[in-house]
């Protein structure tokens, strides 16, 4: 029998309907990743990705982008930040692959 704690961390797939409010740090790395970074691909990434609920932080979430590019592809993990009225993206960075 699982217990409903099991449940709340697991990925949340919806499709988000409101507004994708960008900060000034994703702003400021969209312009050193021109190739995919866009405010469409993170709109795109907020409204059809899987929010992975941030541990002890209420509201907050994790989407974790893959992207082609190149021969390998590359994770990028973005931090949102749920209100009732919109969604705000406060953080994104490229995930090191592992040696």
């Amino acid at each position: 029998m699982l217990n409903e704690t099991m449940f709340r961390s697991q990925p949340r797939r919806k499709i988000y309907f409101g507004p994708v409010i960008l900060d000034s740090q994703p702003t400021h790395w969209m312009r050193d990743k021109r190739s995919f970074g866009s405010r469409e691909w993170f709109e795109s990434q907020v409204r059809y990705g899987e929010w992975v609920r941030e541990r002890n932080k209420p509201d907050h979430y994790l989407i974790y982008a893959t992207v082609i590019e190149r021969i390998e592809p590359i994770k990028i993990l973005i931090k949102i930040r749920h209100y009732h009225t919109h969604v705000l993206v406060y953080h994104a960075h490229i995930i090191k692959k592992k040696r």
